[in-house]
């Protein structure tokens, strides 16, 4: 099932505390979602061409077990499910005894880069001389 794996040792700036997602010093939610986006982007790189990137537009995860400072967590994402334009993983964290802390699904979508972008330069007003 995994195509990327990456590991992660929890630290203080990692926390609910800290990141304002709650007052408690175990592993965010938005911190493992930012791993789980990290794993799909870098998996992403290998499957789309230049001048291609992919944006994150779907998250479904469900948080199972909390984690406190210092768990080492494993984080994996399958290889893509392409449907065209958009590419769907499955997503998956380990502590390290194995037990599952959380899965789901994150979808992100192909976009060629400079036409992206180009919606917002054009969008944006010039300044009066």
């Amino acid at each position: 099932m995994a195509a990327s794996t990456f590991e992660h040792r929890v630290t203080t700036a990692d926390t609910a505390a800290v990141l304002g997602s709650g007052d408690l010093p175990v592993l965010a939610t938005p911190r493992l979602i930012n791993w789980f986006e990290r794993a799909t982007f870098a998996t992403a790189q290998t499957v789309v061409e230049a001048p291609q990137t992919t944006v994150g537009t779907v998250v479904r995860i469900e948080h199972l077990k909390a984690s406190t400072v210092g768990a080492v967590i494993t984080v994996s994402c399958s290889t893509p499910i392409s449907d065209g334009r958009r590419l769907i993983f499955h997503v998956r964290a380990l502590d390290e005894d194995g037990a599952e802390i959380a899965v789901g699904e994150m979808h992100r979508r192909v976009v060629d880069s400079d036409r992206f972008m180009a919606r917002f330069t054009e969008a944006t007003p010039r300044p009066a001389d």
